[in-house]
């Protein structure tokens, strides 16, 4: 029987692990031993935020190419994933690819209207 107030375990610390010792494709795929092995289960979060966090956190480590990875893959589990289009274009307009940045914001919008810091972001990015 669950605690009441606990939260289930993201499973970015398990992915954290196994990317330090063995990069982004390590991490990748210990996100989807896990996601195979618990999916529908309270243990871990397999809602789209999950590699989104992850990818920020490699953005804000100066490693884009490997929060691109981690999004690209996201949108195989969440081809509809606002958040992940909106942080694919945070990815873009880091490594200077404004066109691409405006495109990812643009979709992410389209996928949910309600999303108002994509809205933001992207009058902020037409507005440069």
């Amino acid at each position: 029987c669950p605690q009441i107030g606990k939260l289930p375990f993201d499973g970015g610390e398990a992915i954290s692990e196994a990317e330090k010792t063995g990069g982004v494709n390590a991490g990748l795929a210990k996100f989807k031993e896990l996601r195979a092995k618990f999916y529908g289960g309270q243990q871990y979060d397999f809602t789209d935020y999950a590699l989104v966090g992850i990818a920020t956190t490699a953005l804000n480590q100066k490693r884009p190419d490997d929060a691109m990875k981690y999004l690209q893959a996201n949108l195989e589990y969440f081809p509809k994933s606002s958040q992940t289009y909106q942080a694919m274009a945070q990815v873009k307009n880091a490594k200077g690819d404004k066109p691409g940045a405006v495109k990812d914001l643009e979709t992410a919008v389209q996928l949910d209207p309600q999303n108002n810091q994509a809205k933001n972001q992207l009058q902020q990015l037409k507005g440069q």
